[in-house]
């Protein structure tokens, strides 16, 4: 089962065993924890609102990450063409050291990226004239830098995106553990209140989550 199948899980649970305590507080209060039974109510709309946030973060990230990869891909492949141009016409060795020529890039390390395409800009700022008789263009340029802007931004937002779905799990599951331990409380809680009432007992252990319920909640108790 997954964890997202889990906490969905139990915040079924403690909704249903929410409606079911209502008439219950005045036996239950006293045999729990100060706050508990309060403490789940607020904590339920936790699980539900941080596991959407959580999967937004987390698609967010995976569309950040797909997006410094495209742009790293494109910049990478001007960058490799620009020094293939300049080679096959072969430009002054300087020229080509500058652009980085023999030096090899990694496409899928931002860093390599970067510093490749700084290289050619730099060539370029320097041996304009050469290297546009190797093909090479100020368009090419300019989109040497719009990709360079592209994926600074993809790499920060991914970075952001990585802390954001880091701390809304984060308090997602601490949510989801302070449930399961409410949960644990009041049921046992009832299990002692309504000994001599098996039916109403009975309610509340129909509650306690198991192994073969974890898949299918039961329906909800009346109060």
């Amino acid at each position: 089962m997954s964890v997202s199948s889990e906490i969905e899980t139990t915040r079924s649970f403690g909704e249903q065993l929410k409606t079911l305590i209502k008439p219950d507080r005045a036996k239950l209060d006293p045999r729990v924890p100060p706050g508990c039974i309060d403490g789940m109510i607020a904590d339920l709309p936790l699980l539900r609102d941080d596991a959407v946030g959580a999967i937004d973060a987390r698609q967010a990230k995976r569309a950040a990450t797909k997006g410094q990869g495209n742009a790293a891909s494109m910049l990478y492949e001007l960058v490799m063409a620009a020094r293939f141009s300049c080679k096959l016409s072969k430009l002054d060795s300087e020229v080509l050291s500058r652009m980085g020529v023999g030096r090899p890039m990694q496409t899928k390390v931002v860093k390599s990226v970067l510093e490749g395409a700084q290289m050619v800009v730099q060539a370029y700022t320097l041996f304009p004239d050469q290297m546009r008789l190797a093909g090479v263009l100020p368009a090419d340029m300019d989109r040497i830098q719009a990709l360079t802007a592209q994926l600074s931004t993809a790499d920060d937002v991914q970075e952001a995106t990585k802390l954001t779905s880091k701390e809304k799990t984060a308090a997602r599951n601490a949510a989801h553990k302070r449930v399961k331990n409410a949960i644990a409380n009041i049921i046992g809680a009832a299990d002692l209140a309504f000994l001599d009432n098996p039916e109403r007992r009975a309610l509340y252990r129909a509650l306690l989550p198991t192994k073969r319920s974890a898949g299918k909640p039961s329906p909800t108790p009346e109060a």
